[in-house]
């Protein structure tokens, strides 16, 4: 049986090679029970079956011909003119009529045109021992059914930006073929977003969680624009053992004309200074980072939304996916042959302005 253009989160087969790495992590978020916005994904099935058979010999011609050691200037001519085909290529696809009628039943049921993200998820991202976070595309604040299309083919077409085609040829030599699914998933008004990682990534203690957030969309946090607000939290006890609470002027909101996209906007005098979330929507996400990584049975890097109203209802997830710099490594003491005390205050010691930023890495 051939598989589908187009499948929802909370009725899809667990199979990353179908979904890529965003929508696998997004359909057993779903599957847990855990709160994640409504969506679909346009599957890898529905992308190979888009890009014609002459037109993938073409890309993999143009990549072979370009030397590793080329300029990044020739990098970025050929992999422009090759996102450029793809997008041309695909405007009239197979899937069209299937990712219509999705957006068509997502829109029925928000009540309303489904203002959606649509997020690029390839099939080689968010593995146990590697990822790609940052090297493929996103949109945000999508509306209507001629623009979701578009972002679907903008995404296909992001497999091959120069970022995500350097990535790639380190991996088993680009050997791999690419695939690319896309998830289509409703936009949660968020009044405040970040990420968490359930280990602290200065020492590889997994009896932490880090948080970090800022006001209204996360983007700018996850593309490393921006300075977050963090906390460092006991994964078992809950109790918040660092706040480092920043200036935040500006936020990321819906383009207040349009409804669509995005734009920045000032933070009021009064919020600059005050943390992007309560104590109660900390403690919400501590305990679903711990229920993620035990899914999961490894450490997790996800990331949140949380939108007006009281913990824990107003949080949600919107991606998890393995962390992958200390999960590989042998497990460590975390005294590491000094005192508790020691250990402790080492940690904290680093987690301010001065030390080095734990979560610096793409979206």
């Amino acid at each position: 049986m051939s598989s589908p253009a187009v499948v929802f989160l909370d009725d899809a087969p667990p199979r990353r090679d179908l979904l890529g790495g965003k929508g696998y992590g997004l359909v057993r978020l779903s599957v847990a029970g855990l709160r994640v916005p409504p969506g679909f994904v346009v599957t890898t099935a529905a992308y190979r079956a888009a890009i014609p058979d002459a037109l993938r010999r073409q890309i993999r011609y143009r990549l072979e011909g370009v030397a590793p050691d080329a300029p990044v200037g020739d990098v970025d001519r050929v992999t422009a003119e090759i996102r450029a085909g793809i997008v041309d290529a695909t405007a009239q696809h197979d899937g069209r009529g299937a990712v219509d009628e999705a957006y068509a039943r997502l829109s029925e049921r928000c009540g309303t045109e489904a203002a959606v993200a649509v997020r690029s998820s390839s099939a080689a991202e968010d593995a146990a021992d590697r990822s790609f976070a940052g090297e493929h595309d996103t949109f945000l604040w999508v509306r209507g059914a001629e623009d979701v299309q578009r972002r679907v083919r903008d995404c296909w077409a992001s497999l091959f930006t120069t970022r995500a085609v350097h990535y790639a040829r380190g991996l088993a030599g680009g050997a791999v073929e690419p695939a690319m699914a896309v998830v289509v998933q409703q936009m949660v008004p968020a009044r405040s977003a970040g990420v968490f990682l359930t280990l602290n990534p200065l020492n590889g203690d997994r009896s932490k969680v880090v948080i970090e957030s800022v006001w209204g969309l996360g983007e700018p946090l996850v593309s490393g624009q921006v300075d977050p607000d963090r906390f460092l939290v006991d994964k078992v006890t809950g109790e918040i053992l660092r706040r480092d609470v920043v200036v935040k002027p500006t936020r990321l909101v819906t383009d207040p004309g349009s409804g669509r996209g995005t734009a920045v906007a000032a933070v009021t005098d009064a919020d600059q200074q005050q943390p992007s979330l309560s104590d109660p929507e900390i403690g919400e996400l501590v305990r679903l980072a711990r229920l993620v990584e035990r899914d999961a049975g490894r450490p997790q890097d996800g990331e949140f939304a949380t939108e007006d109203g009281a913990a824990p209802g107003n949080v949600f997830l919107v991606q998890a996916r393995p962390e992958t710099a200390w999960s590989h490594r042998a497990p460590q003491p975390v005294a590491a042959g000094k005192t508790a005390m020691d250990a402790i205050l080492g940690t904290l010691s680093g987690f301010g302005r001065g030390g080095s930023d734990p979560l610096q890495r793409g979206g």
